[in-house]
């Protein structure tokens, strides 16, 4: 992803992941998006292949309203057993359905908290013995 879409990308940011955004090095900012578009584009992808808005959306937008959610506190990023991980808070739906400007976008946003939500039940299933 070329610097100036980066720096587009991280100007929504103004919470957690604010740090991100000053970085003068764009290493960091570069390894959180990566680690963003694999999650998006796998472990996502047949959730929200079932989506008519998402399955047409560009990887990109993924990354973009997943990194969205991170900075707001409504996903957590954290690790499992060795692997990056996206977890939505328990609040997370009714944030999201708190929040006015996001009432465009809100069954497209519910759509990959819910694809979060069934990736992280499908961890949960694998990891039991």
């Amino acid at each position: 992803m070329p610097a100036s879409s980066l720096r587009n990308l991280s100007r929504q940011w103004v919470d957690r992941l604010v740090t991100y955004r000053r970085h003068r090095n764009l290493e960091h900012l570069e390894a959180l998006v990566e680690e963003s578009v694999r999650y998006a584009g796998l472990h996502l992808e047949n959730d929200l292949s079932r989506s008519d808005y998402w399955s047409k959306a560009p990887l990109a937008r993924r990354v973009a309203v997943l990194l969205f959610l991170v900075d707001r506190g409504i996903v957590t990023r954290g690790v499992r057993q060795g692997r990056r991980v996206f977890v939505p808070t328990p609040n997370a739906e009714d944030w999201v359905l708190s929040q006015d400007a996001l009432i465009p976008y809100r069954t497209h946003t519910l759509e990959l908290v819910a694809a979060l939500r069934n990736e992280q039940s499908r961890r949960t299933r694998r990891s039991r013995p």
